[in-house]
């Protein structure tokens, strides 16, 4: 049994009963697995979704699950022809990784923040270099990711970030991960 995150992309102009009908009958179909579910509500992406402009605001909600292979195959060919949805993807955790849930972990990013002071070196950021803060690095903090990235958008490199190669790898896949669900940009502009 492996750790995965399931998350759901749906479309915010849904009635609330047909996106409910969608999460019971997933809820239904794999209650066994279901570990925790985060609710994370309507936010405005990035970008524009599913080739439409102006269509940047979708309802977020994510699953821990402890699946096998088969249920894995089965859960990802339930989701395959709905219409409700507009992205999901699942995530493969880390064998430590933990799942947060959206807003107790935006308050609580916030008062670490808040709290912080930081002194920088040039475009120097060692947050992450500290081994406490590690299990921040997670697809949800995008407060912490907005500081790993440049001006432009690109990701800055270890030289400024001072992290060593594992913790860099993680961000830097965290990173891609938010950059797909819509909360970070791919280019500035």
């Amino acid at each position: 049994m492996q750790k995965y995150e399931l998350v759901l992309m749906l479309k915010s102009q849904i009635q609330e009963s047909e996106r409910d009908e969608l999460l019971s009958k997933i809820e239904k179909d794999f209650k066994d697995n279901i570990l925790l579910k985060d609710d994370m509500g309507i936010h405005q992406t990035s970008y524009d979704i599913k080739w439409q402009n102006g269509n940047n605001s979708v309802y977020y909600v994510s699953y821990y699950l402890n699946l096998d292979n088969e249920k894995l195959q089965e859960l990802r060919k339930s989701l395959l022809y709905t219409n409700a949805l507009v992205r999901y993807d699942v995530l493969k955790m880390w064998q430590n990784q933990e799942m947060f849930e959206f807003d107790k972990l935006q308050k609580e990013l916030e008062k670490i923040m808040d709290s912080r002071d930081d002194k920088r070196f040039g475009n120097r950021i060692t947050f992450l270099s500290l081994p406490e803060n590690e299990k921040y690095i997670n697809w949800k903090s995008v407060a912490i990711l907005k500081k790993y990235l440049t001006r432009f958008g690109n990701i800055k490199p270890r030289r400024y970030t001072k992290n060593c190669v594992s913790t860099q790898k993680k961000l830097r896949q965290e990173i891609i991960r938010a950059r797909n669900f819509g909360l970070l940009e791919f280019i500035k502009k």
